[in-house]
């Protein structure tokens, strides 16, 4: 008797299980829409997006999320100006990755140069006469 309770309760556990590995995706997806809902740029992205391009850029996020705002930030002006025709690929995300990391180091190079001038007041010796 124990024995078919626990193939019983076992079977139903499967069923579970499956149950929400299928349903699982849906309701992920159904997330997804509803975060994409609250954020256009997201939605923009994912529309514009090949797979693997959306697959590198997140892990190009986990080591520079900066890196990857800005290059989101330029795809959605893209997109908005008209621009993009075709889904972007993981080639074109790569090019626009250098591009970023680029002018992120043009800025990083700016330099604080100190010009120093003698300035010439007359005769110094008057300066020396007070400890005289």
């Amino acid at each position: 008797m124990e024995d078919a309770e626990l193939a019983a309760i076992r079977a139903a556990r499967l069923a579970e299980l499956q149950r929400n590995a299928q349903g699982g995706s849906s309701s992920q997806q159904s997330n997804g829409k509803s975060q994409s809902g609250a954020n256009p740029s997201q939605a923009i992205i994912s529309q514009i997006l090949e797979t693997e391009a959306k697959e590198r850029l997140s892990r190009v996020k986990l080591v520079k999320p900066e890196r990857v705002q800005a290059v989101e930030n330029y795809l959605v002006k893209l997109y908005q100006s008209g621009a993009v025709r075709t889904k972007i690929t993981e080639d074109d995300i790569v090019e626009i990755l250098e591009k970023v990391a680029k002018d992120e180091r043009r800025g990083n190079q700016n330099k604080i140069v100190f010009n120093r001038r003698e300035v010439s007041y007359g005769d110094d010796d008057d300066d020396d006469d007070f400890f005289d």
